[in-house]
């Protein structure tokens, strides 16, 4: 007869065995904790990370294009997705805009704005100066860079055109080719070269109030009207001093007794 084999003893290294497996079936399995992650203005997470991540990612930041890091830094750049589905620690910006060179002001003008990223600058000319260009220039992104919209403009002179000739009229200074911003000229009538002169109608005085304008329009010179056929003196005398003259020069000759 075959003696029956005795049970072994549960051992303690059993125990432990199945209660570790015990707690590893009971713990969870990893979830997409955080479903969005934390965008900013100036900055970016690295490797453009897509959502939903699990607890336990790290987002770590870098500036945007057209922005640069504050210096000193003192901010952290990375923040962790946490189980309940935020992250920590919260993030505040560790990037500002980066800045244009300040073109300065132009020659006889003045240049009003920001030279920061996304900032604009106009220009402005002192008065008798025109703006030639464009007088908007924005601070915009060149690659990683910024850079000027455009070149600045320019403030230049306002010239004037002479004045319009007028018949039996001249101005002042009519030898000159131009004309500076509020320049006046001052017409007059040349003489008429009868008794009566000419008359002058209108603004005697113009002046260059932009480029190639004036004032207003030129006067003109006008002379007194001449007596019409109709009104010589053969036809504005009476019939009674017509006969008058008729009978002396008949008595004269011998005609009338």
């Amino acid at each position: 007869m075959t003696a029956s084999r005795r049970p072994r003893p549960f051992s303690s290294r059993s125990f432990v065995q199945i209660l570790l497996v015990t707690l590893v079936l009971r713990l969870p399995a990893p979830t997409d904790a955080c479903d969005e992650i934390p965008r900013y203005v100036s900055m970016k997470p690295k490797g453009n990370p897509e959502a939903p991540v699990s607890a336990g990612f790290t987002a770590e930041y870098e500036c945007r294009p057209g922005y640069r890091l504050i210096v000193p830094l003192v901010r952290p750049t990375s923040t962790v997705c946490q189980a309940d589905g935020t992250w920590a620690p919260p993030l505040q910006d560790i990037c500002t805009r980066k800045s244009c060179p300040h073109p300065g002001d132009p020659l006889n003008g003045r240049v009003e704005g920001s030279t920061r990223f996304g900032s604009q600058m106009n220009y402005f000319c002192n008065e008798g100066y025109d703006l030639v260009g464009n007088s908007v220039l924005r601070c915009e992104l060149s690659g990683n860079e910024v850079t000027w919209s455009g070149d600045p403009p320019q403030c230049n002179k306002i010239l004037c055109k002479p004045p319009p000739q007028i018949q039996n009229g001249e101005f002042t200074n009519s030898h000159k080719d131009t004309f500076e911003y509020s320049e006046v000229v001052t017409y007059k009538c040349k003489p008429s070269g009868g008794s009566d002169p000419y008359s002058l109608v209108g603004n005697s005085t113009l002046r260059c109030s932009g480029r190639d304008e004036w004032s207003s329009d030129p006067p003109e010179c006008k002379g007194h009207p001449t007596p019409t056929p109709d009104e010589t003196p053969s036809k504005t005398l009476g019939g009674g001093v017509i006969a008058m003259i008729v009978i002396a020069v008949c008595c004269f000759m011998g005609l009338v007794s």
